[in-house]
């Protein structure tokens, strides 16, 4: 029943359009205050999802004044090629259909799709809604790599696409940070860039992206799978006010939801969770990674002696991990990290660096949507859904993860194979991240 509505839904939207099979003649001749693509990367098991969201953004295109919503579509229909549409006052216009079924993670195709928009609704800015899977900075598998190759090559994090029109699964073929990084800025420069998919702020990954856009709005946690509310959050896409990142925000935490969350097959946590999101101001990132660096040894051990604080055994907030495997616990919230462990004074002096850094945030401080991941502890609860201490307190959370190494051996840490594919670990993985070498973890042992 839910693939036939998706189906009406999708043929509806396409009949209120028309199909020009020469885009010259809908090329825009004037020029838009703000272009914003929506790019959807749903050929995978969030496709179900997408007819909704499409809704959501024919609701929330009334009245957006002189800029233009573009829209492409990958999903997981097999009888339908990925598409390009502009939303605009509650309808869906200019439809192009792509010649072929591409992987939305290969960069080619983005690039494609930026140059379409660029060209066709030229604007005095841009901005660009990434829609899909996210990892942060973690290796998955990537387009310009074979499976068995995989764990050589550096950061695939955005934008799985199963490639055969599989709407189950979420295994394929994903975008690295470096490559997205160097195909926005081959295309031009993006104002802002709206991340509505899971665990996508993180330091390691912003810094990446840190000469592709001025912002990143994302969240550090597990996102729902239904995505923005984009019926009221559209809007907000076209704020013109110097503190439009905050309207966006707002709007997506303004949504909950009531999960139960299983312990066991008995035991259960029920908490109304929503979406923590924060901004990232691209260029205060150099001044925060040497303030790292410069926090980081008041604390650690330089190379010859290296010992990372062992973080599993402190409750510390985190938004990516395996709740069977406590070993296995990364993306730390920075702030939280650097709150534990540096003293009072040196803490202060990196944390006016954070907060130019991280220009707003939300806390949400009952929890998060999570897939069986993050451990009770951070929600402020045992294992029995006890109350314990508070976790997730406005003073510990940062709004933006950074990976700690750990010498933890037997864990995803050091060399593991997964599947018969060997993987180097996260503390070889993290040496490939430009936010390595720009904090000098190296000088750490690391």
């Amino acid at each position: 029943m839910k693939k036939l509505l998706f189906l009406l839904t999708i043929l509806a939207l396409l009949a209120s359009c028309h199909k020009d099979e020469d885009p010259d003649n809908h090329k825009q001749k004037e020029l838009f205050d703000r272009t914003v693509l929506v790019y959807i990367s749903g050929e995978n098991n969030l496709s179900y999802e997408i007819s909704k969201e499409l809704e959501e953004m024919r609701t929330g295109s009334q009245n957006l004044g002189n800029n233009a919503l573009v829209i492409f579509v990958d999903d997981a229909n097999k009888t339908q090629r990925p598409y390009v549409i502009r939303m605009n006052e509650g309808a869906a216009t200019d439809t192009t259909f792509l010649e072929s079924d591409n992987y939305s993670s290969d960069p080619a195709l983005l690039r494609q799709i930026l140059n379409y928009t660029s060209e066709h609704y030229t604007a005095r800015e841009y901005g660009l809604v990434l829609w899909g899977h996210s990892s942060g900075w973690l290796l998955e598998d990537s387009v310009s790599t074979t499976r068995t190759t995989a764990a050589r090559s550096p950061l695939k994090a955005y934008g799985v696409d199963t490639g055969t029109g599989d709407g189950y699964s979420a295994n394929g073929k994903w975008m690295n940070m470096y490559t997205l990084n160097k195909t926005i800025c081959e295309w031009g420069h993006l104002k802002f860039i709206f991340a509505d998919c899971c665990q996508f702020q993180c330091v390691e990954s912003a810094y990446e992206l840190r000469h592709a856009t001025d912002y990143i709005i994302a969240s550090p946690a597990e996102v729902p799978a239904k995505g923005a509310p984009y019926n009221t959050i559209t809007k907000a896409l076209f704020d013109t006010s110097e503190q439009f990142y905050q309207t966006i925000v707002d709007c997506y935490f303004e949504q909950s939801f009531r999960i139960n969350y299983y312990l066991d097959s008995w035991t259960s946590i029920s908490y109304v969770a929503r979406t923590p999101f924060s901004v990232v101001r691209t260029s205060e990132l150099d001044q925060l990674a040497a303030a790292t660096n410069t926090i980081l040894h008041t604390f650690l051990p330089t190379a010859d002696t290296a010992a990372w604080p062992d973080l599993s055994k402190a409750k510390l907030i985190y938004y990516r991990g395996n709740i069977n495997d406590k070993l296995s616990s990364l993306m730390y919230d920075m702030n939280d990290v650097m709150l534990r462990y540096a003293d009072t004074q040196s803490y202060s002096i990196w944390k006016q660096a954070l907060d130019r850094a991280v220009i707003y945030k939300v806390n949400a401080s009952t929890g998060w949507m999570t897939a069986s991941q993050i451990l009770p502890y951070v929600f402020g609860m045992d294992s029995y859904g006890q109350a314990t201490e508070v976790i997730l307190t406005d003073e510990r959370y940062g709004g933006i993860s950074m990976f700690v190494p750990q010498d933890r051996p037997k864990t995803w840490y050091e060399p593991y194979t997964s599947n018969g594919v060997k993987y180097d670990g996260y503390n070889a993985s993290i040496k490939k991240t430009a936010w390595y070498y720009a904090a000098r973890l190296s000088e750490f042992g690391w």
